[in-house]
C-alpha cells in the first residue's frame, strides 16, 4: 500500500483541482514542465505498476479529446501565431490548451485510480459539512456520487454482457453490410436502457427502504479528521504557488 492511501480523501481531490486551476496561471511552457515532472515523480513512487497500466490504458481517451479541441482551434487565432496555412493557424495558446487538457485527464484518471467511489462521495460531504459550519448533515450529496459511480460500472457490465449475448445469436455479423451492423449495434441500446432502468428503480426503492432520503444524518462527519501527511502536503503546494510567483517575478524584473 502505498502513501497516498494514507491521505485523506478530501486532500486527494483537492490536490487535483488545485493542480487544474493552478495551470491557467502559468505563462510559460517550463511552468508545465515542472508539473508534467512532478506527476510524473507521483506515478513511479506512489502508483503501482498496475495502477500505472490502469491509467495509460485510457491513452486514447487522453490524446483524442485534447486532439479534437486543438483541431477546431485550427480555425480561430488565439494570441501569437505559430504556423498558420490557408484558413488554419497555430498559436501558443492552442498548445497550450492541448496540454491543460491532457494534464487535466490525467490528473483526473489518477484520483478515480487512487481514491474510491466512496472515499471520494464522503469527501465532497465532508467539505460541503465544512463550508456550511457543519449546517450540513444530509446524505443526499455523497450518496449521488456513490451511485453515479457504482451505476456507471454496473451499465459497463451490461453493455458487455448483452454484445456477448447479441454475437453468439448473430455469428454471420460480419458478413452483412455496415450499414445494417451499425443498426444492429444501434437497436443494443434498447435491451441496455431497459435493464438499466430497472436497476436504478431497484436502487431507488432500496434507498427509500433503509432511508437514504429526506436528507437522513447517516454520516458522521465530525469523524473525519485531518493527519499530517495532509497538513504536509497542503504545505507544499503553498509553497509551489509562492515558489512559481516569485520566479515569475524575478523572471519579469530581468527580461
Amino acid at each position: 500500500m502505498s502513501r497516498t492511501f494514507k491521505l485523506d480523501g478530501r486532500t486527494k481531490f483537492l490536490t487535483c483541482i488545485f493542480f487544474t486551476l493552478f495551470m491557467f496561471s502559468f505563462h510559460y511552457y517550463w511552468q508545465y514542465g515542472v508539473i508534467t515532472f512532478f506527476f510524473i515523480g507521483l506515478l513511479a513512487l506512489e502508483f503501482t505498476k498496475e495502477q500505472r497500466q490502469q491509467l495509460f490504458q485510457h491513452w486514447k481517451l487522453i490524446l483524442f479529446l485534447p486532439s479534437l479541441n486543438l483541431f477546431a482551434n485550427l480555425f480561430f487565432v488565439n494570441g501569437r501565431v505559430l504556423w498558420s496555412w490557408g484558413w488554419l493557424t497555430l498559436t501558443e495558446l492552442d498548445i497550450q490548451i492541448f496540454v491543460r487538457i491532457v494534464l487535466l485527464l490525467l490528473f483526473a484518471l489518477a484520483l478515480t485510480i487512487k481514491t474510491t467511489p466512496q472515499e471520494l462521495a464522503l469527501s465532497v460531504g465532508k467539505i460541503c459539512h465544512s463550508l456550511t459550519f457543519g449546517h450540513y448533515h444530509g446524505s443526499g450529496l455523497p450518496l449521488v456520487i456513490i451511485i453515479m459511480a457504482t451505476f456507471i460500472n454496473e451499465f459497463q457490465e451490461t453493455f458487455i454482457t448483452v454484445k456477448q449475448a447479441y454475437k453468439l445469436r448473430a455469428s454471420n455479423q460480419a458478413a452483412a453490410h455496415w450499414g445494417k451492423r451499425l443498426t444492429e449495434t444501434a437497436l443494443l441500446l434498447q435491451p441496455i436502457i431497459l435493464i438499466s432502468m430497472k436497476k436504478a428503480g431497484q436502487v431507488a426503492d432500496a434507498l427509500i427502504a433503509k432511508g437514504y432520503h429526506n436528507q437522513a444524518h447517516l454520516f458522521n462527519y465530525q469523524a473525519i479528521k485531518y493527519h499530517w501527511p495532509d497538513w504536509l502536503i497542503y504545505g507544499l503546494l503553498l509553497l509551489l504557488v509562492v515558489g512559481n510567483l516569485a520566479i515569475v517575478h524575478f523572471g519579469s524584473a530581468f527580461a
